[in-house]
């Protein structure tokens, strides 16, 4: 734990040591770097009272906000008042900051179900030659694809998997390398488990249990993420998927808006099903590895029409969950 040396020492170490058992290690790295930050402040302005007024709180954050982006100045903002929080709570007279909110803008494409069709077809009936480091990449691109559309993992999570990680008596994935360093168990469909059990038989590795799922030269190396994406690309050429952005802040048709769209489709399912956001929301979060509903807010835009009201659901069950936003960089 870092050392301290301001008036307030103690009390910052205790806020960490709770913070450290709440937080994800990403989370609690930027959480420390803010503290040591205003410590540092409060010794160097020679702050000796048992109190934080709103003068010290204004010049804090004007001196810490020069030079950096303001999602840094959020981030910064955001920790500081859950330390005042603390402070208050312990009976020391703090003056609390008002959040910073910014505006995320970030529209994703999110696939239809011909899109997705025409994705399909054209990683079944791809043709992959002079791949040396890559020989089993026509093999792998199919299965990757449905991975991706019907569990939502991200793609770094998808290439580090091994084939002891699957769990085919329960139908999981047991996610180790993510990231933020969270394990998590991710479920998948009898049709997904019947397609992965033959691919795994196919590829020859459905015994070993430390081969890779999807190898690269050889089952104790994986394919790269950087690689997957370039195989995806002459995918989405194939299926004729125009990549231009059609408005500003818009996304084209990536590998990672494959989560948005399995975010989307699944919060809509369970209220087509009756099944209501406050029952839902928390679980999809916690399946998608998110540290907080804002996260998983963030997956819920969309672009267009699609799944129209949706979002708007999402916004009734989170009311005033986001007072305060987190942009991590």
């Amino acid at each position: 734990m870092a050392e301290f040396n301001s008036i307030f020492r103690d009390e910052i170490n205790l806020h960490l040591s709770v913070r450290e058992s709440e937080l994800s290690g990403e989370a609690y790295r930027h959480c420390k770097r803010t503290m040591v930050h205003f410590d540092k402040y409060l010794c160097r302005i020679k702050h000796n009272a048992k109190e934080i007024p709103e003068s010290i709180i204004d010049s804090w954050i004007k001196e810490v906000s020069e030079g950096i982006a303001l999602n840094t100045v959020v981030q910064h903002v955001y920790y500081i008042r859950q330390l005042v929080l603390f402070l208050i709570n312990s009976g020391y007279k703090c003056f609390i900051p008002k959040s910073i909110r910014t505006r995320d803008t970030y529209v994703p494409y999110l696939y239809s179900d011909e899109d997705i069709e025409k994705i399909f077809a054209a990683a079944d009936t791809m043709v992959i030659t002079g791949a040396r480091k890559n020989k089993y990449a026509a093999i792998e691109m199919p299965m990757i694809m449905r991975l991706l559309y019907c569990c939502g993992l991200r793609v770094g999570e998808t290439v580090n998997i091994k084939v002891g990680d699957l769990d085919f008596n329960r139908n999981l994935i047991i996610l180790r390398v993510t990231k933020k360093y969270k394990q998590r168990l991710v479920p998948f469909g009898k049709e997904l488990a019947e397609l992965l059990y033959r691919y795994c038989i196919s590829m020859g590795i459905l015994y070993d249990a430390d081969a890779y799922l999807f190898p690269a030269e050889d089952t104790h190396s994986h394919i790269s993420a950087n690689n997957v994406g370039n195989y995806y690309r002459v995918i989405r050429e194939m299926a004729g998927l125009n990549n231009t952005v059609p408005k500003k802040n818009g996304r084209g048709a990536c590998l990672h808006c494959f989560r948005h769209t399995f975010a989307v489709r699944s919060f809509d399912k369970n209220e087509r099903n009756g099944i209501k956001a406050g029952m839902s929301v928390p679980y999809l979060s916690t399946y998608l590895g998110h540290d907080s509903l804002y996260e998983t807010e963030k997956y819920l835009k969309f672009s267009g029409n699609y799944f129209e009201d949706t979002l708007t659901k999402f916004d009734d069950y989170s009311g005033e969950l986001f007072p305060e936003v987190i942009i991590y960089e």
